[in-house]
């Protein structure tokens, strides 16, 4: 930068140093904003889809652990604790779809941001019905999303029929 600094004043007299810099702070802004990591390479968007493999007996507060990722451009889902922890600030798109099992029950869902409940989705009671929930979200690096059943009992239909997806939008 102090090259180009002191070319910029030799041939625009009028440009001081701290205006240059306030111009070079705003280029910076600019490409963090277009999605250019600091070597010029696109960044990628943080995404990931995981789902159940098999059924899962829920219990009081149980985190649903999503067992088949099947993306995870960032890493930030882990499927030994359910948790999509926020790899890049910004807004991003959750949705949850799943099923019931053979058993006549009522099934929820929670939608959890760092240990807060943010939508709930829920499915009828009937063997094998469906529920879903979508969030946007603004986040932060750091943040932690799951989900969360809330009821006393409940069972979830696996087969990779029950799935948990989010994405920076």
């Amino acid at each position: 930068m102090v090259l180009y600094s002191s070319s910029a004043e030799k041939s625009c007299p009028g440009i001081g140093k701290d205006v240059f810099q306030d111009l070079m702070d705003v280029m910076m802004k600019l490409k963090c904003q277009s999605g250019q990591s600091d070597n010029g390479e696109p960044q990628r968007k943080p995404a990931f889809l995981a789902t159940l493999s098999k059924s899962v007996n829920l219990g009081a507060n149980h985190v649903v652990k999503f067992d088949a990722i099947k993306t995870n451009i960032g890493d930030g889902y882990d499927a030994s604790s359910g948790v999509f922890t926020v790899p890049r600030k910004g807004t991003y798109i959750f949705a949850v779809n799943f099923i019931t099992s053979n058993k006549d029950e009522w099934l929820e869902l929670d939608l959890i941001k760092n240990n807060k409940m943010v939508v709930r989705g829920h499915a009828a009671f009937d063997k094998y019905t469906s529920g879903s929930l979508q969030a946007i979200l603004e986040l932060k690096k750091g943040d932690r999303i799951y989900i969360k059943h809330p009821r006393s009992s409940g069972l979830l239909h696996g087969d990779n029929y029950t799935m948990f997806s989010g994405h920076y939008i």
